[in-house]
Parts: structure tokens; C-alpha cells; sequence
């Protein structure tokens, strides 16, 4: 270790000073230290703890900085421990000892939570953006096919006939919730911890205002102590990251399994499916796979932090250095798979074939059967016991000879069998929300603007 060390007798140890360094996960953060150190140099002026030149070169110098590290790779020196240090010697090799004033009334304790802060910040827009363009393509896909009806699931058995473009929107749906959450990580992250110091805050005439302000965040803290050792943040954008995951590992196995021979719904181009080492004749939704996996990378990681978190005492310690790592490799990943998806969603190609085949079944038509009764009057838990009597003596309840309907219930006619139509199935929903063809058209054109 190169820096602060001036107090002590004994160099440390290098096994050590290569366990507790931080600079290999903090290369992420170079950009968020130098935006918050010019707030901060700014402050200081504003406060009059420095002057104008010294506010002029601390500026100057932290561009250079900033510039160094955009031409020459977001690299940072182990031996100097973590973003801090390195950008601080890196500012003083351009400015020399003006550098030496930029730390006033900071800690680096106030200074990573607002790296971490501004890093979520960046992070939470960039994921709200592409989860913007997977919506996009997934309304694509449903407008394309919105008047293909295929069989619905429950538990993994035929259900009922619903649209394919009301499947599209449930989708959909799940990502307007995933928006929702990030928004509330947002508005949870743009609280500024500068100016809590170590834990206490500082005697030195600072304005906590300035530099909320100046970052454009929402609040300032309200407690110093809190300030510097909220994680709570980190625990918002790994969860909301997670319950990404989820959703779009749940997207990529209904894929994964109408795209089997056994469903043969949809099907994907040669561009986003891979072979075989082996079988010829195969082409493998890899990337879905690996949508669906890792998922449970992020789950993880937000164990990892909740566990970290849930063990501290009162005040900084040195067990939420690794709060830092999880937050990169989950949005890098996350963002990649939204991508991934994305692309599916683009290039999704239909089979209405398998669609009409699969919704041939009769049996599919039992709710409508049952409804028809309940229309004439019948208690539904009677329509109910009626039809499931039916269902269970035939695979095919259109089968069933007007007569044989009507020995089980008279209020039975011709029209019994118009029931069994997947075009009218669908047509004939009317509550909100559901798959009826009027209430997807409106769901989709809104979905739309």
C-alpha cells in the first residue's frame, strides 16, 4: 500500500494489501469519483475554504484525470487501493500540490457511498432505457400476430383459447412493473452523502445544499452516521435486478418450450440459435438457456449484500467494500439479457398452424360450455358439476350428439356447438383485461402510444 501510511512503523503486509484492495472492482466508479470530486472542489470555493485558482486547477486537473483514464482504459493501480486514492495521485502528478485541498471535509467513506449512488443512478436509467426497447418489440411481435389465437396454460395443461397477442402484453406488463421499481430505486438513491464525513460530519463551514444541488440529487442526508453507511440502495437495485431476472427467465422458458417439436409454436432464425457438436440436425435456443440461468446469478448476489448488511454494527465498516462488486456484474448481465430478449422478440416467428392445431381440441371449450348454461340461468356450481361430467367421459366434447346435451340439460340447443370456435371463444370475453379480441386491441393500441 503506497498512501496513508505515514503513521506507521511497518510497510503492510503485501498479501494483505492485496486482500483489501478495491481497485480492480472500483475501475467502474473512476467516472462517478471525478463528478462528485468537482462538486465537491466547488463547494469548497463556494464555502471559501479555497480560492479561486485553486477551485481553477482542481477543475482543469480532474478533466485531465477523467481524460487519462477514457484514453488509456478504466485501469486502476492495486498498490494505491481503490478509485480514490488513484484519481487523488493521479490529480496531484497534473496539478501538483493543489491536489492536496480537494479532500477537505470529505472522508472517503462519504465519497464511496456517493460514488456507489451515482453509479446505481446510471446504472437504473440505462436498464429503464433497453427495457424500453424490449417493450417496443414485444408490442411488435403481438401487433404482427394479434388476431392468432393459441392455447393457454395452467400448471402446464391446455386451458383455455386465449390471443397470442394477449400473451405478448402479460409480458409486457411484467416489464412496466420492472420500470415501476426502478423508478423507486431512482427517487431511493438521490439522497447525497457528502458532507457526512467519517460518520460524524465536519467543523469546517461546508453546504451540504451545494453539492446535492450541483449532482442534481433529490435530498440531502439527514443523519451523517446514516449517510455514509446506507447500503440500502444497493439492496433496491440488486432486487429490482433480480425481479428482472425472474420475469425474463420466465419469458425465455415459455419460449424454450413452444419452440420444442413437441409445441412447434414459434421459431427463431439461424442468427440466435446454435448447433450441435454432435447432431446435425439440431438448432438450440443457447441464448434463452442462458437468459433463464442467469437469473440465479442475481439472486446471488442480492443474498450476498442482504447477508453483508444484516451482520454490521453501527457506523462505516470495511465489510461494505464488497456491497460494490455485485452491482456491476448484475446490471452488465442484466442489460444483456434484456438485449437478448429483445432480439428474440424482434425475430419471433409464428406458427399458426401448430396454433389452429392446438386449439382444435374441444375440450378447451369447457368454460364456454359452462358459461352458456350460466347465461340461460343455470347456478354455476351446477353448470359447473354438469360440464366437468361431460369433460371427463371424452377427449372430444364437441362429440357429443345434441341429445346426449341435452340429457343433461334441457336448456341445451343448436347453438351448443358454436361454442367450440376458437374465434368466437376469444371474441366473446368482454371483461377488463382479458384476452377478448376488443379488450387486446385497446390494451395493444395503448401499449402502442
Amino acid at each position: 500500500m503506497k498512501v496513508l501510511r505515514a503513521g506507521f512503523k511497518q510497510k503492510l503486509n503485501p498479501t494483505v494489501s492485496k486482500f483489501v484492495s478495491s481497485a480492480k472492482d472500483d475501475e467502474a466508479l473512476i467516472d462517478a469519483d471525478i463528478q462528485g470530486s468537482l462538486a465537491h472542489a466547488k463547494m469548497l470555493r463556494s464555502c471559501g475554504l479555497i480560492d479561486d485558482t485553486t477551485l481553477e486547477n482542481l477543475i482543469h486537473g480532474l478533466k485531465q484525470v477523467q481524460k487519462f483514464y477514457q484514453d488509456n482504459g478504466y485501469k486502476l493501480d492495486e498498490e494505491l487501493e481503490d478509485v480514490h486514492m488513484n484519481v487523488e495521485e493521479k490529480l496531484k502528478e497534473f496539478i501538483g500540490s493543489h491536489s492536496d485541498y480537494l479532500h477537505t471535509a470529505r472522508s472517503r467513506n462519504d465519497q464511496v457511498a456517493l460514488d456507489l449512488r451515482l453509479f446505481v443512478l446510471q446504472q437504473a436509467k440505462v436498464l429503464n432505457e433497453v427495457i424500453d426497447e424490449l417493450k417496443k418489440q414485444i408490442v411488435y411481435c403481438a401487433e404482427k400476430n394479434k388476431d392468432a389465437v393459441m392455447t393457454g396454460y395452467t400448471h402446464l395443461q391446455r386451458a383455455q383459447p386465449i390471443l397470442l397477442s394477449h400473451s405478448m402484453l402479460a409480458f409486457y406488463e411484467m416489464l412496466k412493473r420492472d420500470q415501476d421499481r426502478l423508478d423507486d430505486v431512482l427517487k431511493r438513491t438521490m439522497v447525497s452523502p457528502l458532507g457526512g464525513g467519517a460518520l460524524a460530519g465536519t467543523s469546517l463551514p461546508i453546504d451540504v445544499n451545494f453539492t446535492q444541488k450541483e449532482l442534481g440529487f433529490n435530498q440531502v442526508f439527514a443523519n451523517s452516521l446514516d449517510a455514509i453507511s446506507d447500503r440500502d440502495f444497493v439492496m433496491d437495485i440488486l432486487y429490482a435486478c433480480t425481479t428482472i431476472g425472474v420475469h425474463l427467465s420466465q419469458m425465455a422458458e415459455s419460449l424454450i418450450i413452444w419452440m420444442t417439436k413437441e409445441f412447434n409454436f414459434v421459431k427463431l432464425p439461424d442468427s440466435l440459435t446454435t448447433a450441435s457438436s454432435l447432431m446435425p440436425q439440431k438448432k438450440n435456443p443457447d441464448a434463452l438457456e442462458l437468459v433463464r440461468s442467469k437469473c440465479g446469478m442475481t439472486i446471488g448476489e442480492l443474498v450476498n449484500v442482504v447477508t453483508i448488511l444484516k451482520g454490521l454494527p453501527q457506523g462505516y465498516n470495511r465489510d461494505l467494500q464488497d456491497t460494490k462488486p455485485g452491482i456491476r456484474r448484475v446490471t452488465e448481465t442484466i442489460k444483456q439479457a434484456i438485449e437478448v430478449m429483445t432480439l428474440t422478440f424482434e425475430n419471433l416467428e409464428v406458427n399458426e398452424a401448430s396454433l389452429k392445431e392446438a386449439v382444435s381440441d374441444s375440450n378447451l371449450y369447457a368454460t364456454d360450455l359452462l358459461e352458456v348454461l350460466v347465461k340461460k340461468g343455470v347456478p354455476f356450481r351446477q353448470a359447473h358439476g354438469m360440464v366437468s361430467g361431460l369433460a371427463k367421459q371424452t377427449d372430444n366434447l364437441s362429440g357429443y350428439k345434441l341429445e346426449e346435451f341435452q340429457k343433461v340439460c334441457d336448456l341445451f340447443d343448436e347453438s351448443v356447438y358454436d361454442c367450440f370456435e376458437a374465434e368466437k371463444s376469444v371474441t366473446d370475453k368482454v371483461s377488463g383485461g382479458s384476452t377478448g379480441i376488443a379488450q387486446v386491441h385497446k390494451a395493444l393500441e395503448a401499449a402502442k402510444t
